[in-house]
């Protein structure tokens, strides 16, 4: 099954994974939203390998 990285972009505009989790929505929704908790302010997208946006919040 393929993965996803969760990242999140810090305050210099770099983004910065933090965790890398199966592409299932599910698995999707709450490694992001756990992200986004821990990193207030920050934007948080999911990236698949091939470097295309999956997800964004």
């Amino acid at each position: 099954m393929d993965q996803v990285e969760i990242q999140y972009q810090n305050r210099t505009g770099n983004w910065t994974t933090v965790m890398v989790v199966q592409n299932l929505s599910a698995n999707i929704l709450i490694a992001m939203t756990s992200t986004a908790r821990a990193n207030p302010g920050c934007r948080v997208r999911a990236v698949d390998r091939q470097g295309r946006v999956v997800d964004i919040l």
